[in-house]
Parts: C-alpha cells; sequence; structure tokens
C-alpha cells in the first residue's frame, strides 16, 4: 500500500453466519461490533445463523428506519442484540435452567424423551442426569420390565433365595427395565414424533404453557420485530393484519436490506435458498402452498393471518385443493424463513408445504417437508459472492477443538494461511474410533463444499473461525450461564477484528496497528483471481470452438439454423453502417467471436513473451469458472 495516500476501507459490508444450534449464541456480539463500522447490506445464514441474520438485518433496517425519518423512537436494535445473550442466561419461568434451553419447549407427549435427551448431553456434567430423568418418566415401564424380567425368581426369591439368586434376579430386572424403557421410548419415536414433524419440538407453546413468550417461534417473531420498530412503523394502519404484520422479505429491501438463509427440501432430495425466488431468472416460489392448520401449530396466529391475507395472486388453472398460496417473496414474514432453516432433525419439526409432483400420474398437491438448511449448506459463503466485490462479505465460520485453553478466535496471518486446511483429529483406537470416524465421514459429506471454499484464496481472508469444545454450543442445550458467557465473548473478539481490518480506523481499537489483512489486500487478490479464472475459461471456449469449426458441429451453426432456444434474427448477422447490430442472433455471435479474440491475444502474448499470462503470479490455487445452479 502507498504510505502517501489515504488507507482505503470500506463503510458497507455484506454478512454470512454458519449454523451450529447453540453456537449461534457467539453471534449477537460480533454482530454488535461489526455493525458499529459498517452499513450492513447483504446478510445470510443458516440454521442458528439464520437467526443471527435475520436479527441482524431486523437490527439495520430499524437503524435506517429511524435516519429516515420513518420513526420517531430508535429501537436501537443492534444495542438489543448486545443485550441478548444476558437474556438467555436468565432463569426460565417455567422450566428448570436457563432460557435458552426454554426456547425448546418440547410436545407434551415428548416432555420425557426430550428430557432423556437433554441429560443424555449433559452427562459428563452430570452423570447421574440421565438415570434420574429415565425413572423419574419412564418408572412405570421400568417395574414392568423389572417384573417381567425376572420371571418366577421373583417368588423363590422373596422365599428365601441364596444371593446368588438374588444377584441373578437384579440383572435380569435391569435388563427387563431397561428393554422395557427402549421399548417405550422406540414407540414415541415411531409415533409421536413423526406425528410432530419428525422432531421433539414445535418451536411453539402448549395450550398450559406458563410463558409462551419463551418459546422460540413466538419469542424470534416478536423479537425481530422489536429490533426493527415494527409496532411503531404499522401503528398507524387501520387495516388490523397490516397493524400487526409481521417483519417481511420486502420491508427489508425497500430499505436496501438483502436477507437470505437456506433450507432443504427433504421430500425434493434438494436444497432451497429462501425466500423463494419469483424473478426472470429462477421460478421456485408459485409452485408452494401452505396449511392454515399445519401452519397455525407452528407459527402465531397473526403470521398465518397475513399470509393468508397475502396470498399470491391466483394463476390461471392453478388448483388449490383448499390450500392456501405461498406469498410473494416480498409478503414472505422473515420468522418463516427462519423457521424452516432452522428444523434440525429430531430437535425442531420440519415445516410442511405444499407442492404438485408432475412426475406422478395424479396432479395434485402433496406435503413436501423442509428440515435444517445445513444439512446441504451450513456455511453458505457463495452467498451475495461476485465477480469483483464493491464490499467485502464477512463469514464467521464454526470449528471443533479439543484444546480448551488454547486460542479460540482465528484469523489468517498471511494470504499464504488461505491454502491450509484445519485439520479434524479422532481418536484411532478403542470404543469411540468407529464413531469418531463416521461422524468425520458424514460431516466431510455434508460440509465439503463450504470448506473447500473457505481455503481458497480471497475467501479465507475475510472469515473468522471460532472454535468451540463438546461441551460448548451445539447441541449443549443445557449450557450454564458462565459458559454461554464466555461463548459470546469470542463473538466479540471475531467482531472487533473484522473491523480492524476492513474498517474506518476511527472504529479501532484503541492502540490498534494496521494489518496487511485488508479491504485493498482482499480486492487486489479478488481482482488477480478473477482475470486468471476468466482467461482460463476463455481458453476452454477457444478450445472447443476451433476444435469443431468447419465441421458438422460447428458452434456457428447456432446463429443461422433453428434449435431449441432460438437466438432471435436467426441469419441475419451483418452489421450495419454504424457498426450495430440487427438482431439478437448477431449481437451473440459478435461476443462469442469477441471472447475468442480476447482468448487468442492471451495466449499470443503468453507465448511471446512468458511471464505476461494473467494467471502468471496469480494467488494459487486458482478458482475455476463454472456452470452450477443458482442455490
Amino acid at each position: 500500500m502507498n504510505d502517501r495516500r489515504p488507507p482505503v476501507f470500506a463503510r458497507e459490508c455484506d454478512l454470512v453466519m454458519k449454523g451450529g444450534i447453540t453456537s449461534g449464541i457467539v453471534y449477537p456480539l460480533a454482530i454488535s461490533e461489526i455493525a458499529k463500522a459498517f452499513r450492513l447490506r447483504s446478510i445470510g445464514g443458516t440454521s442458528a445463523g439464520a437467526i443471527a441474520a435475520a436479527a441482524a438485518a431486523a437490527a439495520e433496517l430499524g437503524r435506517q428506519r429511524y435516519r429516515a425519518g420513518e420513526l420517531s423512537e430508535d429501537p436501537q436494535g443492534f444495542a438489543e442484540i448486545e443485550r441478548l445473550p444476558c437474556q438467555l442466561c436468565l432463569p426460565a419461568t417455567e422450566c428448570r435452567g436457563t432460557r435458552l434451553l426454554a426456547l425448546f419447549r418440547p410436545a407434551p407427549a415428548l416432555r420425557s424423551l426430550f428430557d432423556s435427551f437433554t441429560a443424555a448431553l449433559d452427562a459428563r456434567r452430570n452423570p447421574l442426569g440421565l438415570p434420574r430423568a429415565l425413572l423419574a418418566h419412564y418408572w412405570r415401564a421400568a417395574g414392568v420390565g423389572a417384573l417381567l424380567g425376572g420371571g418366577p425368581l421373583w417368588p423363590v426369591a422373596l422365599h428365601g433365595g441364596n444371593p446368588l439368586l438374588w444377584l441373578w434376579l437384579l440383572g435380569c430386572a435391569g435388563i427387563g427395565a431397561l428393554t422395557a424403557i427402549g421399548w417405550r421410548m422406540l414407540r414415541q419415536i415411531s409415533r409421536e414424533m413423526p406425528a410432530n414433524g419428525f422432531a421433539l419440538c414445535s418451536g411453539m407453546p402448549g395450550p398450559d404453557d406458563q410463558a409462551p413468550d419463551e418459546v422460540l417461534t413466538p419469542w424470534l417473531t416478536e423479537y425481530l420485530d422489536r429490533l426493527c420498530g415494527q409496532r411503531q412503523a404499522c401503528a398507524s394502519n387501520a387495516d388490523s393484519i397490516e397493524r400487526e404484520r409481521p417483519l417481511t422479505f420486502g420491508e427489508l429491501r425497500r430499505h436496501g436490506i438483502d436477507l437470505q438463509m437456506m433450507t432443504t427440501c427433504a421430500s425434493m432430495a434438494r436444497p432451497f435458498r429462501l425466500p423463494f425466488r419469483n424473478d426472470e431468472k429462477v421460478r421456485e416460489n408459485n409452485q408452494f402452498h401452505f396449511s392454515e392448520s399445519e401452519f397455525g401449530a407452528l407459527f402465531p396466529q397473526r403470521v398465518v393471518n397475513w399470509m393468508r391475507a397475502r396470498q399470491r395472486p391466483a394463476q390461471q388453472g392453478e388448483r388449490s385443493d383448499g390450500l392456501y398460496r405461498l406469498p410473494l417473496p416480498d409478503d414472505l414474514p422473515v420468522v418463516v424463513a427462519v423457521r424452516m432453516s432452522l428444523s434440525f432433525p429430531l430437535l425442531l419439526s420440519a415445516v410442511p408445504l405444499h407442492a404438485v409432483d408432475y412426475r406422478s400420474d395424479d396432479w395434485r398437491l402433496e406435503r413436501c417437508w423442509f428440515t435444517d438448511g445445513g444439512i446441504a449448506s451450513n456455511f453458505p459463503i457463495h452467498f451475495f459472492d461476485q465477480a469483483l466485490p464493491t464490499r467485502p462479505t464477512f463469514g464467521l465460520d464454526l470449528g471443533s477443538t479439543e484444546d480448551a485453553d488454547g486460542p479460540r478466535v482465528h484469523f489468517p496471518a498471511r494470504n499464504g494461511d488461505a491454502r491450509l486446511a484445519y485439520w479434524r483429529r479422532f481418536p484411532q483406537t478403542g470404543l469411540g474410533a468407529l464413531g469418531s470416524f463416521l461422524r468425520i465421514v458424514m460431516n466431510v459429506a455434508k460440509d465439503w463444499n463450504h470448506e473447500t471454499l473457505s481455503l481458497l484464496p480471497g475467501f479465507r481472508d475475510r472469515i473468522g473461525l471460532i472454535q468451540l469444545t463438546r461441551e460448548e454450543g451445539g447441541l449443549n442445550l443445557t449450557m450454564p450461564a458462565e459458559r454461554i458467557a464466555r461463548l459470546t465473548e469470542y463473538g466479540r473478539q471475531a467482531g472487533i477484528e473484522f473491523v480492524r481490518r476492513f474498517g474506518d480506523p476511527a472504529c479501532w481499537p484503541a492502540g490498534a496497528e494496521p494489518v496487511a489483512m485488508n479491504w485493498e489486500n482482499h480486492q487486489s487478490i479478488r481482482l488477480r483471481l478473477m482475470l486468471a479464472s476468466v482467461a482460463e475459461q476463455l481458453a476452454s471456449l477457444e478450445r472447443a470452438c476451433s476444435t469443431l469449426a468447419h465441421t458438422p458441429e460447428d458452434y456457428r451453426r447456432f446463429f443461422s439454423e433453428r434449435y431449441s432456444y432460438p437466438f432471435k434474427g436467426l441469419g441475419n448477422l451483418e452489421a450495419d453502417a454504424n457498426g450495430r447490430y440487427p438482431s439478437q442472433a448477431a449481437l451473440a455471435l459478435a461476443q462469442l467471436e469477441a471472447l475468442r479474440g480476447l482468448s487468442r491475444l492471451l495466449e499470443e502474448h503468453a507465448l511471446e513473451r512468458p511471464g505476461l499470462h494473467p494467471a502468471d503470479g496469480a494467488p494459487k490455487p486458482t478458482p475455476e469458472l463454472k456452470l452450477r445452479p443458482r442455490v
């Protein structure tokens, strides 16, 4: 960097956050620190990262509404986000533990299974928790199993059996009790869980819940509205549904905020980006419908009322079968998309929509299930990417570590660090070896795409990695308050580091020194990578065109003859006297020839003077440009 001119820094940023259930507790302070130096423009995430992304977008909307004079009172959303960890550490009103645990309220029929599940996760800290939970909830089944397990040995032992007989009896009774408990749990898993959306919790309170506002979906709905000043913004509407309108994607978009998140459609075996797109490039939204009764069990009534009132216009010949059409993307409530991204398998109910399977003979609307977006893309760092960035996209990644005392927040110190992967070590002998190996294999199958992308130069330098131990985050729903507070501080460290690397020096911490891994460095890397990758793609294009030239497979025939998806103005290829092309076919052919000419220019110069090719000296590995679905 030239020291004679002022430093270059970014004033706006995009932000993407990884999923991780309770690991998302690291995000609030990171968001609040980043928001002190940047305006948030595009925000994305998956699962718990989707909650954080929605909160950040809502807080930015509140800030922009207030600055635009649309609100008389500043909702101070980012200050509210900063207070969130302390609020989640408070004791819950109705259940034991913190409000973080209270967010996940199981269905009444599955309370016993949920308590046993959380006790098993907390077994290291409380070894007796699981036996107590099993006996507390399954004592009837355990008693019956013990009686049946002992069988005819009970009367013999009670009439003066010897100690060996008692030992044998107790062993059989114990096996019988455990078998009966296992059978009872299996029945719950096979019957009650599928009826509850294949999970323990629906995210909604029960009919007799004493603190319904502490349960996940009602809490999140109100929380997002509070961050953006939604009640204040809608208070003047005469219509009751408009006055109770939940935060929608359109309200964010109108203030220059782009919020996106991932979900996975298990029925279609593919991921989707939310909100569903409905534009000239992708039309996904219009295929989906929703059931008022099903959504009423998953969302507050005012959310369902809004969706019913703002269902998209009907298309000619479209069937409804008693269902409602999904609203247009701008009218979709943000909380619905977050909940669809957050449906962690077995913990939170999947969300049902309805669509037509046109491959079947019966074109009727069928239920299709949407579950956790992290199954397909747990860290969608590809969101908002473009050929050359106009602002940095920060990524908050979550990793694991066995070193509880080591550093937890990692940023690359040099450009070369982008090529160094973080190892996943696991036991290679003993009882846990096979399970650990299979867990690593599953994680690789699920996460390899974003992991390899995160290692590319131009990506790793804008990603902060926060490493957590097995007792931190994840499914550890019963984390004590002091552990939650410790995790949030890791997020603050990451947020401060993003500001120091990419933000205005006036916002740096006192005494902070400039670093080489900054916004200018990132721009330089992205420019070199883009030019090198485009040159490689152009060489591939020229190779294909020149190989097939003057053969029946020559690509030029598509500008003169009619095939599928034909150009307009086939055969009318000559430019006029002003160099203007008369048809789409003529302009497309000129585009192809210009690209081929650019490829030949690069190749000729590289042959004459080695070292001139754009790929020479560019960061490695060079990414490849490919056609891929818009997901």
